[in-house]
């Protein structure tokens, strides 16, 4: 073994004066610890640091583990720690030198990207972390340091996503609950999107409320498909173009508005087929002339929605996407037949000029118009200066006006769809997509505006997802009558299990019937203490007149 050789390996060297009792380590040409005192810099560094309840503690290249007894002294409660190490030949020292005390904490290889993401989000769903923190353990930190730097910003992301998805499921997650449980009725009638998928074989155009598609060339002889989402549906039948389809997310009242016009005496919106997520608004999809199709985004984790898959009601789900156009994205990507089928997309802007948010004929335009006056104008240049908003720079390198939720509508894009085969951005403004640039195809002689309701109208349903929606309402009703039963009764109830405890009774019961407590706000664990319950208790009845509704829809049909 040659000299070289020796230097790749770390060597463990006896410290100086009145620290000979420890180690240092020397790799790679380089002491990873001070020769006179090892302790000194990683103390400094526990020390400097105001670790809070709740914390993520990262430790960057442990090696050695010099002052981990000092760092566990120091963790308030609630904190965790795992370790991470880029070298492999230190990574195995770690591993060699690691202290009894620090057996439980996880060692991440950073190339372990599947390993660490995992565990993080695992550990972000416990609730109990707020936030992440990267301590440097020794010198090796400065062999691979955006790989540290990457991974904590990462595990910073992961934490504040869980508690932004927390926010909104404390504010909607009841809303989504209960439209799911009047729109179950219409599942087991209606078709699904993976019922109808590879149905497409003309272009596909995607179209957005951005105010870019005012001036989007649109062909109106109905040789391409077009999809509009819920607020730009009115604006397009304004102009009269074909819309073969219009994509609804939103469970809000609000998102009547987008729907006025589109199905009155003149039939406008007969032609079109509506396709509605099934925690979406459900009397959207029954005030709506025409076919509608359900797809289903999980709007998060849960067992509950497992349960509608696994029982037939749900063919399949796609990621939560977020924003509608995200969606209506996803649907046209799974309507066309191959992917030699191009879809555009405009509309999709995520940004807009000061004074104008949305596209004419849009539900916010409308709004605007009918409250203008001489000291209201109909331009709405509050957005433009309200405190959320950001200055930005579109994909023409025009100043626009934009916000930190449009810009990650913007970068989920491109995250979820840049490298698609045949998809193009036809937008002539807005954020960039990602996507590469191809305008929109030209009118066609002789275009007939047949496609996916020809397919449509030739697919059966599966003869069983009928009842299959009759079984979920009856289950979920005597489920949720045995668990009001359990809290109101206790050992007294006459649906008590003598196999199992009530505390177990219960658990096995709310468990998988998240719906229950998930938009409480500590509702990210199930808990069995008495004020958690009382709150379970409450929230039955409401649910029990959810599945009335449901099952009264299913008999209206």
């Amino acid at each position: 073994m040659n000299s070289a050789d020796l230097e790749e390996k770390p060597l463990l060297v006896n410290a100086g004066g009145d620290f000979s009792h420890l180690k240092t380590v020397s790799y790679k040409g380089r002491f990873l610890y001070s020769k006179y005192n090892p302790e000194r810099t990683v103390l400094s560094v526990i020390a400097r640091s105001a670790l809070l309840p709740g914390t993520l503690v990262i430790i960057c290249s442990p090696c050695l583990w010099h002052g981990f007894s000092e760092l566990a002294a120091a963790l308030p409660e609630n904190c965790t720690l795992i370790a991470l190490e880029a070298e492999p030949a230190l990574l195995e020292l770690a591993e060699q030198q690691r202290p009894e005390a620090a057996r439980t904490v996880r060692l991440f290889h950073t190339g372990d990207s599947t390993g660490i993401d995992s565990f993080l989000r695992s550990m972000a769903e416990t609730g109990m972390l707020r936030r992440a923190v990267a301590l440097d353990f020794s010198a090796g930190v400065q062999f691979h340091p955006e790989s540290y730097r990457t991974i904590t910003g990462a595990a910073q992301e992961i934490i504040a996503t869980f508690w932004t998805n927390r926010i909104t499921l404390v504010r909607m997650g009841r809303l989504f609950a209960k439209n799911i449980f009047q729109n179950a009725g219409r599942l087991g009638k209606d078709l699904q999107l993976a019922d109808i998928a590879d149905t497409i074989s003309k272009p596909i155009i995607v179209c957005g409320a951005g105010e870019s598609l005012d001036r989007a060339p649109l062909p109106a002889d109905g040789s391409a498909y077009i999809i509009a989402v819920d607020v730009a549906l009115a604006q397009l039948l304004a102009r009269g173009i074909p819309v073969n389809a219009a994509v609804s997310l939103e469970g809000q009242a609000v998102i009547q508005k987008a729907y006025i016009g589109t199905a009155g005496p003149l039939g406008r919106g007969q032609g079109f087929t509506f396709f509605a997520d099934i925690a979406s608004r459900p009397s959207a999809a029954r005030s709506l002339p025409g076919k509608t199709v359900w797809f289903a985004s999980a709007y998060t984790s849960a067992r509950w929605l497992e349960r509608l898959q696994k029982q037939g009601l749900v063919r399949e789900y796609c990621a939560p996407l977020g924003s509608v156009g995200l969606a209506a994205v996803y649907i046209a990507l799974a309507l066309r037949k191959d992917e030699s089928v191009p879809v555009y997309v405009t509309g999709m802007d995520f940004s807009y000029t000061a004074g104008l948010t949305h596209a004419k004929e849009t539900p916010a335009h409308k709004a605007r118009l009918g409250t203008s006056g001489r000291l209201g104008p109909a331009e709405n240049y509050a957005a433009a200066f309200s405190p959320g908003s950001l200055a930005c720079t579109d994909k023409r390198g025009k100043a626009m006006v934009t916000s930190r939720i449009l810009q990650s509508y913007a970068m989920h894009f491109a995250q979820q769809f840049a490298g698609t085969p045949a998809l193009f951005d036809a937008g002539c403004s807005g954020l960039p997509l990602g996507l590469p640039y191809r305008a929109l195809p030209a009118a066609q002689p002789g275009g007939t505006g047949k496609g996916q309701q020809e397919a449509a109208d030739s697919i059966e349903l599966q003869p069983n997802r009928d009842a299959c929606c009759a079984a979920f309402y009856d289950e979920e009703k005597k489920a949720l009558q045995v668990i009001q039963s359990l809290l109101s009764e206790g050992e007294q109830s006459q649906h008590r299990n003598p196999a199992l405890s009530l505390t177990e009774q219960l658990r096995g019961l709310l468990e998988v019937r998240e719906y229950l407590y998930l938009h409480f706000p500590d509702g990210y664990r199930l808990s069995l203490e008495a004020p958690f319950l009382k709150r379970v208790r409450a929230e039955i009845d409401f649910f029990l007149k959810q599945i009335e509704i449901g099952k009264q829809s299913t008999i209206s049909q």
